[in-house]
């Protein structure tokens, strides 16, 4: 059964003998006088790819012939017996995905609960706090709208990074558990090309097709204008449309609240010049991390994972940065350039990012525009 092939043709021939058999169930304690049982049959083919699978745990065949198997007959029994086989196979490799797909698949059969399943995940990870994939497990059953459950998994997550600060699985758990916050369609720039009488506007989320309440608007008022969106490829961020029938006319661009009166070449909105990125956790939340994450660095200031968090967070809890600050900052991709030397071009990237929105920032402070957010 070790290829695909194999196992669909065991399973041809098995539809075939148990047309022909009845269906009793192998705990059934009455005697069945049929010589061929569909149950006893299934419990003899999962023995095999048990067997099987001890000599190749890896074979996608083999996990889907023993899935079939049990879709065949999903009784509770059978249900616990898969689950204690995916235990033992963690057991010898916790980074098995064949398996942690296949115990998915057992739990939604067997309508396990998620708290069950979170025990299963605990118990995983403390006995290991390097498994990944149970780390990663936790993020398909939490529920990340009850703050007090990520408040409990950040503590939680604390105590992990604390004992072992280089492991980077909790480390990718934690900044999960933190969220980045999903940005709806924003509008950043809009440039006017008078010459080739073409206008262009930029947002801030990259779409295959323009966004359906982005719209130009005649004279600066109300007076909304149908015209065709174009991009140079797909997805994009960037997108143009021909304005030659608006000659003459100021127009403005309007993208959900976000509205860009185009007086003079260029408009852009707040966002744009200074585009937030921020963490779905609560911010009483988020601030009581970025101590721990602070105190942590002082015990551990050679630590990569430790600088690198610590970072984000300085960035992203802090959208108007004091002159301290960001000497700090810049301190801390300094020594990740060095520590971490492999990845210097993104830390540097990071670091001429924050340098851009800073100095835009304060240049927009000082100019006036005409933008208009409605």
């Amino acid at each position: 059964v070790s290829t695909q092939s194999t196992g669909n043709w065991r399973r041809v021939i098995l539809l075939e003998i148990f047309s022909t058999c009845n269906n009793q169930s192998v705990e059934d304690e009455s005697e069945s006088e049929t010589k061929c049982n569909k149950a006893e049959m299934l419990v003899s083919e999962k023995s095999f790819v048990a067997r099987c699978l001890e000599v190749n745990p890896k074979a996608y065949s083999l996990w889907s012939h023993r899935r079939w198997l049990v879709e065949q007959n999903p009784s509770e029994s059978m249900i616990q017996e898969e689950l204690n086989l995916c235990n033992l196979f963690l057991k010898y490799d916790e980074r098995n995905f064949h398996c942690w797909d296949y115990r998915r698949h057992i739990v939604k059969l067997g309508g396990i609960s998620r708290e069950a399943e979170l025990e299963t995940s605990t118990s995983l990870i403390e006995r290991n706090f390097s498994n990944y994939s149970a780390w990663h497990y936790r993020t398909t059953l939490l529920d990340t709208d009850n703050v007090d459950t990520v408040r409990q998994e950040l503590e939680w997550a604390q105590n992990a990074y604390f004992t072992d600060p280089s492991d980077q699985s909790v480390w990718l758990y934690y900044q999960w558990l933190l969220g980045r916050e999903t940005q709806a369609d924003k509008l950043l720039a809009v440039l006017r090309d008078n010459d080739n009488n073409t206008l262009h506007v930029l947002i801030n989320n990259t779409t295959y097709n323009p966004p359906l309440n982005l719209k130009v608007i005649r004279n600066c008022n109300s007076e909304s204008f149908e015209i065709g969106w174009k991009s140079l490829e797909t997805p994009s961020r960037l997108w143009y449309c021909d304005t030659q029938e608006l000659a003459g006319n100021e127009v403005s661009v309007q993208l959900g609240s976000d509205r860009v009166c185009c007086v003079d070449d260029l408009g852009l909105t707040e966002e744009g010049i200074s585009p937030r990125v921020n963490y779905t956790a609560p911010r009483d939340l988020v601030q009581e991390q970025l101590s721990n994450i602070r105190e942590l660095y002082e015990l551990e200031p050679e630590n990569k994972w430790v600088i690198s968090t610590y970072l984000d967070m300085l960035n992203t809890c802090n959208s108007s940065k004091s002159k301290e600050q960001i000497t700090e900052m810049r301190n801390l991709t300094v020594k990740l350039c060095h520590m971490d030397p492999m990845r210097t071009g993104y830390y540097r990237d990071l670091w001429t990012k924050l340098l851009c929105e800073t100095a835009v920032t304060a240049w927009w402070s000082n100019v006036s525009r005409d933008v208009v957010t409605s």
